[in-house]
């Protein structure tokens, strides 16, 4: 007995000397060091800016903040809203307290590179294996050209579309078949007549409340301004047929001065062609007294340009090159971009920026006015290629305004208030400092 107790003190010496002398126990009672890589990653605070772009409190907890620190628990990520344009950017810098990264608009990617606050994101793509393939190609073109190189600023997060929705009850009552897939403008306007009535004195109107002419220019690629020469160039044959439209849809008698309002509230207007937003306006609709029957369509084409809408548009995500944090930005940017997030900002009705068909196929269905809805149809239209912006566009856009509201209220024709508004555009170019 006494033999086997020394044998076995023997053999736990032994032990205890072999478990030194790998170094398994550290002079820690056998439990194995902390290596500084197993070390959990220091806190990071991320402040997302929020610039132009519209999302709520509600998704950015569900779409941004929460699936950031879901995926990684030491990032807490705010949002600072911007509300003062360009001086509150330049307050913002003025700091030297300037946010990690940006949601915004895209022809804002331009402003931020000339404010010197948009970081190239190549090297963190290749770093963090960033598939931007999955993208939509023309999201990620209009990136590229408003970044106005081969840097890539830009990120999308999700896309605006269009399409035209319209009131099927004001459709039954007037005995006019539905609007159709595929449809050009010629043929929506001649559609519209069919409403120019005043029933029991009601006025009635076919179409309203269309974008803009510095928007339906997209979908002819029309640029303002010669990227070149610097020259104002409006009046091309293209903007003529822009101008041209828009005076069609605005003689249709009762068209004239047609707003949202019309189609959503008073329930006068049979259709609108528009933006997706109107899709959430509708779902607030649901439900209640003012809910009525509605479905979609494609979004007018130019009849040479069969199934094509205006340029991709929507909310890009960006690295702030004044961020100590860049890395843990892009992180973030990455997590918000993928799969699994998409697919939940597609149920709920913002639209995703990648080109899975099955993501799209997720659109609204978490919106209960959707259902039945023929949105299938809206995405057989692809987003037009984008024009080369300038710096000058927007003092073009202030005078093509001014010409739209001189030819829709009959003072002048197309053709001279194109030629006006090009005159003025081009003053305002040259009284620009050098």
């Amino acid at each position: 007995m006494v033999l086997f107790k020394k044998s076995a003190a023997i053999l736990a010496g032994f032990a205890l000397l072999f478990e030194t002398a790998c170094g398994s126990g550290g002079g820690g009672g056998g439990a194995s060091p902390v290596k500084p890589e197993d070390k959990p990653p220091e806190p990071v605070q991320l402040v997302m800016l929020q610039d132009g772009a519209t999302i709520t409190d509600e998704e950015f907890e569900n779409f941004i903040a929460g699936p950031v620190h879901a995926k990684y628990p030491h990032i807490t990520v705010t949002m600072l809203r911007n509300t003062k344009g360009k001086d509150g950017l330049g307050t913002m810098i003025a700091s030297g307290d300037f946010p990690d990264f940006i949601l915004t608009v895209y022809p804002s990617i331009k402003v931020f590179k000339e404010l010197g606050t948009a970081y190239d994101l190549n090297d963190l793509i290749k770093k963090y294996n960033m598939d931007t393939g999955k993208f939509d190609p023309s999201a990620m073109q209009t990136s590229l050209v408003y970044g106005e190189s081969d840097h890539l600023f830009a990120i999308p997060f999700s896309l605006n579309f269009l399409a035209t929705f319209y009131n099927k009850d004001l459709f039954d009552r007037f005995g006019v078949g539905y609007p159709k897939e595929g449809m050009t403008w010629e043929q929506v306007i001649g559609l519209s007549k069919s409403f120019s009535k005043v029933l029991e004195g009601v006025q009635y109107r076919g179409l309203g409340a269309i974008p803009s002419a510095g928007e339906l220019n997209t979908q002819l690629m029309l640029p303002y301004v010669n990227k070149t020469t610097n020259k104002v160039e409006i009046t091309t044959d293209g903007w003529k047929r822009i101008m041209q439209l828009i005076q069609s849809v605005n003689d249709v008698p009762g068209n004239k001065g047609a707003i949202l309002d019309h189609f959503l509230k008073d329930q006068t207007l049979a259709m609108v062609a528009s933006y997706d937003a109107r899709f959430a306006a509708l779902e607030k609709l649901h439900g209640t007294p003012n809910q009525f029957n509605w479905d979609v369509t494609q979004f007018p084409s130019q009849a040479d340009r069969p199934n094509t809408s205006l340029t991709s548009s929507g909310h890009f995500l960006l690295v702030s090159s004044l961020s100590k944090q860049k890395e843990a930005a892009f992180q973030a940017i990455q997590v918000v971009t993928g799969e699994e997030v998409q697919k939940k900002t597609t149920a709920s009705g913002r639209f995703t920026s990648l080109k899975d068909e099955n993501i799209k196929a997720l659109y609204g269905k978490n919106m209960k006015s959707m259902e039945g809805k023929n949105i299938k149809a809206v995405f057989k239209s692809a987003f037009a290629p984008p024009f080369t912006p300038t710096k000058y566009d927007a003092l073009v856009t202030v005078r093509l305004n001014e010409a739209v509201k001189k030819v829709i209220n009959g003072e002048t024709d197309v053709n001279s208030a194109l030629r006006e508004a090009e005159e003025a555009a081009s003053k305002d170019i040259a009284a620009q400092p050098k």
